[in-house]
């Protein structure tokens, strides 16, 4: 797959600027370079990093919805107790070494916009006693998050639809 059609199937619902951040990897990228400097241009950064197992991974993300997101006191608080503080940059450069020594670092949930209270008893019950599985374990709000995922899949099928349609990436890319 091209990186245009990974980032579609993978990170619509950043592109769409409905949640601060999408976690792409690129196991399967066909080697093809493309420009992403419109999609910079339009509120997006990217952040290349490489999983322990070797995966090349790329998260695709809206600098400033990401800041909000992690500057709540909870978001704070959870982040703190992986050793997560400081700035943003200082908190992507955590990620991207958490993610080269181990498998997957629970507090990527907050950067990806899992509600904060699944976040935080994901990480208390280690991943075990969750009520449903969606993109992440939910523990509490069902109804809200059974709302926001059947939102980030509407769109994810949406971009696809109309990808496959020929709209370009750049115009799927809802500026910021």
């Amino acid at each position: 797959m091209t990186l245009h059609e990974l980032l579609v199937l993978h990170a619509s619902p950043t592109l769409a600027n409905l949640k601060p951040a999408s976690l792409v990897c690129l196991k399967t990228l066909d080697g093809q370079s493309e420009d992403l400097c419109e999609l910079e241009k339009r509120g997006l950064s990217f952040l290349w990093m490489t999983s322990m197992t070797g995966c090349p991974l790329l998260l695709v993300y809206r600098r400033n919805a990401l800041a909000r997101t992690l500057a709540t006191p909870k978001a704070r608080s959870i982040l703190a107790a992986a050793g997560c503080m400081g700035s943003l940059d200082d908190m992507l450069d955590h990620l991207c070494r958490r993610f080269a020594s181990c498998r997957c670092p629970h507090e990527i949930g907050l950067f990806l916009g899992y509600p904060e209270d699944d976040v935080d008893l994901f990480i208390r019950n280690n991943g075990k006693k969750a009520v449903c599985c969606l993109f992440w374990k939910v523990y509490c709000d069902v109804e809200g998050a059974l709302k926001l995922a059947r939102k980030w899949d509407k769109c994810r099928k949406c971009y696809i639809e109309c990808f496959r349609n020929g709209f370009s990436i750049t115009r799927l890319c809802v500026s910021a």
